[in-house]
């Protein structure tokens, strides 16, 4: 079982880790390279891409670096409507405070693949992002100690 992440269904997912200096790799991701949804740390940088059927690529990185040490990041998706194709909002916050945002303009109307995982710490299917596309599974270097997804 995992979280759908289905078009019109808002989700909150919160991680409690542990970052280090210059953090890189997946915190989770579902779907794969044809369409899907990953947060990820690129040199200590949030970064998240929702990949709308390869058609959009929609984008969002912290415009600074993630303080190291423990934190708490949430990930929240808020849909306009419970429609399909609904344009959502995707906002990143560490520790309370906001870090970065994106716009989808027109979601995935069902599930992003049938042949993908939903991974923590790693992208171990097809990459969502083109950008870790080469470093694939690109395991996190840091540690995960606890993910709520709450739809």
């Amino acid at each position: 079982m995992a979280p759908k992440f289905l078009s019109g269904r808002s989700t909150l997912a919160v991680l409690d880790a542990d970052i280090n200096t210059n953090a890189e790799g997946v915190l989770f991701a579902i779907g794969g390279i044809s369409s899907g949804f990953t947060v990820y740390m690129e040199n200590g940088y949030l970064k998240t891409e929702y990949n709308a059927m390869t058609l959009n690529r929609y984008k969002a990185s912290s415009k600074s670096r993630i303080s190291i040490g423990k934190v708490q990041i949430e990930v929240k998706t808020q849909y306009d409507t419970t429609e399909r194709y609904a344009p959502a909002t995707v906002t990143l916050t560490v520790n309370g405070e906001e870090v970065g945002q994106m716009r989808i303009d027109s979601s995935v109307p069902a599930v992003h693949t049938a042949s993908e995982t939903f991974d923590v710490g790693a992208d171990l299917g097809s990459p969502v992002a083109l950008d870790y596309f080469d470093r694939a599974p690109f395991r996190f270097n840091g540690k995960i100690n606890k993910i709520d997804v709450n739809l």
